[in-house]
């Protein structure tokens, strides 16, 4: 009887242990997006910033459920007894699948589709943990949704530049850089907007400058190549040149990446992957970079930026930009915590905790 006995209560003690443990290791072991705050509290604010009211303050070690992201991937919209609020995501632990937690702002379904995607002979699939889609081509332009990395999106066109290319999500029809995204299909029917018809310049004394023996000169290897007013895919189209077209070297920018050339239409700026050099390049004139010396900037040491439209986070975002971006400096605000800067997007402010100032600072001047 006493051994009858040892069995049952055996049994007894293993299953109380394994009913304790059993919710325990399903919470550990969970997908779910939530998160731990890490810190001894925390304040739970209406909005995702510092700016928004406190709903409450909810101590360390506390675990919520998370709802939705913030578009700086700074904060995190959570549910709890106090309804939804924002955390700090600095001052909090994330633990399980993110993958499928929307952002704020944008579509919530913003995914693989739009109808055509799948099947569409040219599509891109982004290659980053998520990429803006933006309403045209270039980062001044406004955000329609931010895609998850692996989505695919069919290509409906692409800009002159090469860089950027239009296409269908489920939010309509947006553009996103292609240095995300890797491509798939045939690209060689994808029309480019806005490229003017290719001008012929035979290579001929009266259309086409000669090029002077031992002269350093770009042999353009594509079959046409837009010759710009100024050394980026943003300038103007000076004129476009066919393949095989010798153009003479006059200058390199500091970014080594365009060149500038004489041709019939005056001198413009060719990117020189397009090209092939040819000839002797060390007296070729090198352009300084404006952004040196005394001049001040501010070089962006985050992994990404917001630039917002005033100094203060209430502000809508212009743009975002990447880390080690580099910006001139035109003016900061009175407190001190925000830097005017130029860029691709204009003027815009930036918050000076996440740069590092380079140049004269007693040279900014107080703005707006």
């Amino acid at each position: 009887m006493l051994r009858i006995a040892k069995f049952p209560i055996f049994l007894l003690i293993t299953s109380l242990l394994l009913v304790s443990l059993t919710p325990l290791a399903a919470f550990a072991q969970g997908s779910d997006a939530h998160v731990v705050v890490n810190t001894s509290y925390q304040n739970v604010r209406t909005g995702p910033g510092v700016g928004h009211g406190i709903i409450t303050v909810v101590p360390g070690g506390s675990t919520f459920p998370v709802t939705m992201l913030s578009l700086d991937r700074k904060w995190y919209e959570v549910s709890g007894s106090f309804g939804l609020g924002w955390l700090r995501a600095s001052y909090a632990v994330a633990r399980g699948d993110f993958s499928s937690v929307p952002w704020a702002g944008t579509p919530k379904n913003l995914i693989s589709g739009a109808g055509d995607a799948l099947t569409s002979p040219a599509h891109l699939v982004i290659n980053t943990s998520y990429l803006n889609v933006r309403t045209g081509p270039g980062i001044g332009h406004g955000i329609l949704g931010v895609a998850p990395g692996g989505t695919k999106v069919a290509v409906v066109a692409k800009d002159v530049g090469g860089v950027w290319y239009q296409v269908t999500t489920s939010a309509g029809i947006g553009w996103v850089n292609s240095n995300y995204t890797v491509g798939r299909g045939d690209f060689s029917g994808v029309p480019t907007l806005g490229a003017p018809a290719p001008v012929q310049q035979p290579s001929t004394s009266v259309h086409q400058p000669a090029i002077p023996a031992g002269t350093p000169h770009l042999v353009v290897n594509t079959s046409y190549l837009n010759v710009r007013t100024g050394p980026s895919a943003r300038d103007d189209i000076l004129t476009t040149v066919p393949g095989g077209a010798k153009l003479a070297a006059v200058g390199i920018a500091p970014d080594r990446k365009w060149y500038e050339v004489a041709t019939a239409m005056g001198n413009g700026w060719v990117n020189t992957r397009y090209t092939i050099g040819r000839g002797d390049f060390s007296n070729v004139m090198q352009y300084q970079d404006a952004l040196q010396g005394d001049t001040p900037r501010a070089l962006v040491n985050t992994s990404y930026l917001n630039v917002r439209s005033g100094p203060g986070v209430s502000h809508g975002i212009v743009a975002v930009v990447p880390g080690g971006t580099t910006l001139a400096v035109h003016g900061k605000s009175a407190d001190g915590k925000w830097m005017l800067v130029q860029g691709d997007f204009g003027q815009a402010w930036l918050r000076n905790r996440y740069v590092a100032f380079r140049g004269d600072y007693s040279l900014v001047p107080l703005a707006g």
